[in-house]
């Protein structure tokens, strides 16, 4: 967050970035609204309950930075002692806390006639901290909590009174029997995009009609599968727009037509992770899922691509948390579709296994190499193996001498599916296609990679088939 690290007055920067977009975006509603005294009006009930989340935002970020700016414009002089308290507290033990709520679940208890007083309960708030002495990591996790809330109307400002923490409420919530969707026997998938515009099905140039014939001549070639990406910054990251999501259940509508399953891919191009960013995640996959979860072509609901790629630059004890918790959300929302990590590699599988229905893993090895890091993986879990991405380029130009050929492709692809056969081994090929142009942000700018990323297709850029798509039919046949 930029506008914190400048010179300016911190607090005036805080408040125009809270009135200018919405940064902090945990799920709230108002359960219950009914009022004796006057009617809690529409307009208020939206100006209330952005205020409220104001003030967890600015606290956040106190919290985190050990700062007192934007706690004067949320919060009353009573409550901006206790929370000033807190903060010399953790400065004088060197400790910090980065922290986020996930949900708000708001109940009217009073609101005055004269509209300047508000009381309410929130229920059932999960919150997620990461708690640090001397910047060195002391404890992550994540609570339930209720509160009950005073808000006065001061200045313009809905402004917290008092924000004290209640017992929750037992409540028995019957549970309901979820059948989980079932694995085809067993996938046989490709990682598709669109020759035309790779890493960008959903963007100016989709075309239905380009999709569905590509959808035909994957499902002649006996695939059951297909796995997609949604970008996370693409789709428009916590304000998922309508445009977006229309293009993607016309594609699973697409799918469905030729009786292909479908594995979505909920962030590609995403590596924050940070937990005040993530009421803005799970707003994401909560528009996503949502808007797919009774589509009949879904099957499951890849988290994220390569996420282990980010544990060196992002901290590893960091993504697994989000990892972790983001699974857990994905379940409640849509408890029957299964759920994976398409981790880069199969030492990286072997985390979070409990947390995972189908243990999805990559692998651009050679089969030797493959077969016994594959091995070490199975010996590890009984849940079921994907590999989920593999394949070998035609590509052997001044960039890389000693690449293979397409003869070399169709041996490749002969070794792996039959191995996969014997094993019932679930798989992704990547891909359908040659393409002509690959972006900067997938591989970087440097030639030799990019060169080598045009030709991984059993298609090649004109059009023709290459010896290896001939191999892939007849194995899965």
């Amino acid at each position: 967050m930029t506008y914190l690290n400048t010179g300016a007055d911190k607090s005036k920067m805080l408040n125009l970035a809270l009135k200018s977009e919405r940064v902090y975006k945990p799920h709230l509603i108002w359960s219950d609204t009914l009022n004796p005294s006057r009617p809690l009006e529409k307009p208020t009930q939206k100006r209330v309950a952005q205020d409220y989340l104001n003030a967890w935002y600015v606290r956040e970020v106190a919290l985190a930075t050990n700062e007192f700016k934007g706690i004067d414009d949320y919060y009353t002089a009573s409550a901006r002692q206790k929370v000033e308290h807190l903060l010399k507290q953790n400065i004088n033990a060197l400790t910090r806390i980065e922290g986020t709520s996930l949900n708000h679940n708001l109940e009217l208890e009073f609101y005055s006639a004269d509209g300047q007083f508000i009381s309410f309960k929130d229920f059932g708030v999960q919150e997620a901290q990461r708690i640090f002495s001397e910047n060195n990591l002391l404890l992550q996790h994540t609570t339930t909590a209720s509160y009950r809330v005073i808000m006065l109307l001061e200045d313009g400002f809905w402004r917290i009174r008092q924000l004290v923490r209640i017992p929750q409420q037992d409540s028995i919530v019957p549970k309901k029997q979820v059948v989980k969707k079932e694995l085809p026997d067993p996938i046989k998938a490709i990682n598709y995009y669109p020759q035309q515009n790779p890493w960008d099905t959903f963007g100016t140039d989709f075309q239905p009609a380009v999709i569905q014939t590509d959808f035909k001549k994957i499902k002649d070639l006996q695939f059951n599968t297909i796995r997609i990406f949604v970008g996370y910054e693409d789709f428009g990251k916590a304000e998922v727009t309508p445009e977006k999501l229309s293009k993607l259940k016309k594609l699973m509508d697409l799918a469905d037509a030729e009786d292909l399953q479908v594995i979505v891919t909920l962030f590609d191009f995403y590596g924050d992770y940070s937990v005040i960013d993530w009421s803005s995640t799970f707003k994401h996959s909560r528009a996503v899922v949502n808007a797919l979860k009774a589509h009949p072509a879904l099957l499951a609901w890849d988290l994220k691509n390569e996420p282990n790629l980010d544990f060196e630059s992002r901290d590893k004890d960091l993504v697994l948390f989000w990892l972790k918790n983001h699974l857990a959300y994905l379940k409640s929302l849509d408890p029957a579709t299964l759920l994976t990590i398409g981790w880069s590699d199969s030492a990286s599988a072997s985390l979070l296994l409990d947390d995972v229905d189908l243990v999805s893993f990559h692998s651009y090895q050679d089969f030797a190499s493959f077969t016994t890091s594959y091995k070490e993986l199975k010996a590890q879990t009984n849940k079921p193996l994907m590999l989920q991405e593999f394949g070998l380029p035609t590509y052997s130009g001044i960039w890389n001498p000693l690449g293979a050929d397409a003869e070399e492709q169709a041996e490749y692809y002969n070794e792996f599916l039959t191995f996969a056969k014997a094993e019932q081994l679930h798989y992704a090929l990547w891909t359908l296609y040659d393409f002509k142009e690959i972006p900067t942000a997938v591989v970087g700018r440097l030639p030799w990679r990019k060169a080598k990323q045009k030709h991984f297709g059993l298609i090649d850029g004109n059009g023709e088939a290459k010896p290896a798509l001939s191999i892939v039919k007849d194995i899965q046949d």
